[in-house]
């Protein structure tokens, strides 16, 4: 089924916008915290960070469970469930009084936003074509910005007003929130014809066909190669602004809220642009940048010539591509699995925090420098974009 940009409202965006930010909230919230936490629980610094690695992997595993509950149950349901797994894990995290009590509630919470990851990508990919989805996800992504700008802010603010759990509450209330407004607004995009009975077999035949699919997998490597870059930023920046370049932490805030911001700003450019090119051409012009300004910094590292705001400059600058790469990067790849986006939307989230987690670990491997973050974005977007180059002219296959 194919509509109209007008069918994607801007009502519904922000709603699925929200659904997908409940990701980026439980990450960045809790941040702020980690001392409190550890200093409460009597736990290492080391221990608090496994709280992260747990939620990751609950999210991978989540983003695999989802996608044939909706292919066969429809978006709606599976979401719902999801939300409500949301909620009851953080509440959990809130009343938890041991660190494997803890890790339990926050499994349990990735397994729900899993469902607020997935379900945005299925039902775009239900109602658009390829076109207006690069418009929807590009909306998406700007939307869903705000969330780690503001997330950490909240989550420092809310510590003013009570201990580590009440953070743990605020997400309490916003899976709230985000339900109600789900089981309120939320449309039901998987008519009943086109839904998919489940089993072991009819799953694994599908997840084969879509790993089988070259076009669809290509371009699913080269958004996990931009994923990758964005953790790698988000790990090494602060390195980089604290303590090479001696800036405060709220300095660095600056600077990491000026970096979102501007991808914002060219997520509007993006939306402009859509108008006079295709999706795909817009995507090789993201990547073009996102390389150009990634090289040129690692350049003028090595030749000693980068201060902190030439620095920060290219580096915002190409940061700033992703709004021309992320949108249009997942419209392409679920362009190519209509017929089954819920578990084409499941293997493409698995797939990118799997390898983007396994890139950003190899980049920690590597003696941390000023050199290391510009030219791991450098090869990580230059990969992307052959990779995008083979998948636009890999066999084409239904």
């Amino acid at each position: 089924m194919t509509s109209t940009v007008q069918s994607i409202s801007m009502r519904l965006i922000i709603l699925l916008a929200s659904l997908n930010a409940l990701v980026a909230a439980a990450i960045d919230m809790y941040l702020p915290a980690y001392p409190a936490i550890g200093a409460g629980l009597q736990i290492s610094a080391g221990e608090v960070q496994q709280t992260l690695t747990v939620f990751l992997i609950g999210l991978a595993v989540g983003q695999g469970v989802y996608g044939p509950l909706l292919d066969r149950y429809g978006r709606r349901q599976p979401l719902l469930v999801g939300v409500l797994l949301f909620v009851l894990g953080s509440a959990l995290a809130a009343l938890a009084q041991s660190f494997e009590l803890l890790l339990v509630a926050r499994f349990i919470q990735a397994l729900g936003a899993a469902a607020g990851s997935v379900t945005p990508r299925a039902i775009i990919a239900d109602t658009c074509d390829v076109d207006t989805a690069a418009r929807a996800f590009s909306m998406l992504m700007q939307v869903m910005m705000i969330a780690p700008i503001t997330a950490p802010l909240i989550g420092s603010a809310t510590l003013m007003f009570g201990p580590w759990q009440l953070i743990f509450w605020v997400l309490v209330i916003a899976g709230v929130v985000a339900g109600l407004c789900s089981w309120r607004m939320l449309p039901e995009t998987l008519p009943a014809e086109r839904r998919l009975p489940i089993s072991v077999r009819n799953i694994l035949r599908n997840y084969f066909k879509l790993l089988a699919h070259s076009r669809f997998m290509l371009f699913t490597l080269a958004s996990s190669f931009t994923v990758g870059a964005l953790f790698t930023y988000i790990n090494n920046s602060p390195f980089v602004f604290i303590q090479q370049y001696q800036l405060s932490p709220s300095q660095y805030s600056l600077i990491f809220a000026a970096c979102a911001s501007a991808m914002i700003l060219t997520g509007q450019i993006n939306l402009r642009l859509l108008r006079l090119y295709k999706p795909l051409q817009v995507l090789y012009m993201g990547l073009t940048g996102f390389v150009a300004a990634s090289g040129s910094l690692s350049i003028l590292v090595v030749l000693e010539l980068a201060d902190v705001w030439s620095y920060a400059v290219i580096l915002g600058l190409g940061l700033s591509m992703l709004g021309m790469i992320t949108g249009n990067l997942t419209a392409v790849t679920m362009g190519y699995a209509r017929q089954f986006a819920g578990i084409a939307s499941s293997l493409m989230g698995m797939l990118q925090f799997l390898l983007a987690g396994l890139l950003g670990f190899i980049v920690n491997l590597t003696p941390t420098t000023l050199l290391t973050l510009p030219a791991a974005l450098a090869g990580f977007g230059l990969t992307a974009f052959i990779l995008c180059y083979l998948g636009s002219r890999a066999p084409l296959r239904e």
